[in-house]
């Protein structure tokens, strides 16, 4: 996926975020449109990831832990992406939203 052209990497990974926000949000009440979006959001992804980034992908959204989360798909997601460019970015130093809070990220510490 490091050879792909810029454009393609870009499409990627909003996919792959959009899935994540998408599906991370899904409840019972959620409208039926998001839940189709989500859908093809995975096929579509499960078609162009390594098995291995897809499933992680899934379970941050099914079961988010420590260990496996939205941040940490997209360090994975960016690795995969960029090789040795994506430099050392951290899961923690990714900033999520919450309403209502301000972003929760940590400033990386030298």
């Amino acid at each position: 996926m490091k050879n792909l052209p810029a454009r393609e990497k870009l499409d990627l990974a909003e996919k792959v975020a959009t899935y994540l926000v998408t599906a991370g949000a899904l409840d019972k009440n959620a409208p039926l449109e998001d839940h189709e979006r989500a859908t093809e959001l995975s096929l579509e992804l499960a078609m162009l990831l390594p098995a291995p980034l897809y499933r992680a992908m899934v379970e941050a959204t099914a079961h988010p832990s420590a260990k496996v989360n939205p941040s940490t798909v997209a360090i994975l997601v960016r690795q995969e992406l960029l090789g040795i460019e994506a430099g050392d970015l951290e899961p923690g130093q990714i900033a999520v939203h919450v309403p209502g809070a301000a972003p929760k990220a940590k400033p990386r510490t030298h």
